[in-house]
């Protein structure tokens, strides 16, 4: 399966709503509902005039229905670091759809993003599959941590902080 990156506008939201409602994407996000989709448009269109994060749609070639989205987001204080955020649609799991968005993150980085130095990710502890992905792109392990509270499932739950510098030539 080949993946096409599209940068979101206003037109993408129809997909990106298919892929918030999804389950599992909801449980990684820290929502046990589908989101309200008025509230969802207007925080997708108020994200698509933001300076500071990139979003794009990820499809397949097999498929005409979304397959993931990926956030980038310029963060740090000389703006040279990107945070990541992703997600696949569940029906496309365990197909290696993540560890490719993750590819593309780094890739588009370092080829379209050139003041970027390296690619963050925050992961929950227990997100095993988000964990394989960046190690499988190279990612380091850091001993940062990080607490956060999910509202809306009552809980707190642990991130790890993992990084790929990027090495230009």
């Amino acid at each position: 399966m080949k993946l096409f990156f599209k940068r979101c506008d206003k037109d993408d939201f129809e997909d990106f709503f298919i892929l918030r409602s999804d389950d599992e994407n909801m449980y990684w996000t820290g929502h046990d509902e589908k989101p309200n989709k008025t509230n969802l448009k207007e925080w997708y269109l108020t994200q698509l005039k933001r300076t500071d994060r990139l979003l794009f749609i990820a499809r397949s070639d097999e498929s005409d229905e979304p397959v993931g989205y990926l956030y980038l987001d310029i963060v740090g204080t000389n703006k040279n670091i990107i945070e990541t955020g992703h997600g696949v649609n569940s029906k496309y799991k365990g197909k290696g759809l993540g560890t490719e968005i993750i590819k593309f993150a780094i890739d588009y980085s370092r080829n379209e993003l050139t003041f970027i130095d390296e690619v963050d990710g925050w992961i929950l502890e227990d997100n095993i599959g988000s964990i394989k992905n960046v190690l499988k792109n190279g990612y380091s392990e850091t001993d940062e941590r990080k607490e956060i509270y999910l509202e809306n499932l009552n809980i707190y739950k642990t991130m790890k902080k993992y990084v790929y510098k990027i090495k230009r030539t």
